[in-house]
């Protein structure tokens, strides 16, 4: 089976979130966050993949949850650890490479335009109920199976 990790985190401020409106894979707005490298730990990774795509430095991100994803079809399995922070500091990108960086107001996040699935993570970030999203997803049919613990 192949494993995929990654991080993402949810930058929150003044009633707003910070957001990325993803450009090339995973297109629509989604938290920023990436790919875990060889060498880092899980906490180092979300703030290197915050820093490299904002420009800003994260503190104290407050872990909340696993997205776990598995395509059944594939043997893939894709684990998001899933965080929240409210502490940074630095010159904030309006872009990067993957796309566009914007303040989104949390009320509203909804009522944009979000990559395939993030609207079934939002729950994790914004509510205390769960701590882990599982979800099956195949290639022809997309989402199949969307479960919180």
């Amino acid at each position: 089976m192949e494993i995929e990790i990654t991080t993402m985190c949810a930058v929150v401020n003044e009633g707003k979130v910070l957001m990325i409106n993803r450009k090339r894979n995973w297109k629509g707005w989604a938290f920023l966050g990436g790919h875990l490298e060889a060498g880092e730990s899980v906490e180092m990774c979300v703030k290197r993949e915050i820093y490299e795509e904002a420009g800003i430095q994260i503190r104290a991100p407050r872990f909340v949850g696993i997205t776990n994803i598995y395509n059944p079809e594939l043997l893939k399995r894709h684990i998001i650890f899933n965080y929240v922070t409210s502490s940074f500091e630095g010159c904030l990108k309006e872009q990067c490479e993957e796309g566009e960086i914007s303040w989104i107001n949390i009320d509203s996040i909804e009522m944009q335009q979000l990559a395939e699935g993030m609207e079934y993570r939002l729950p994790l970030f914004f509510t205390n109920k769960y701590s882990e999203l599982y979800i099956e997803w195949k290639e022809d049919c997309g989402y199949t199976k969307v479960e919180y613990i």
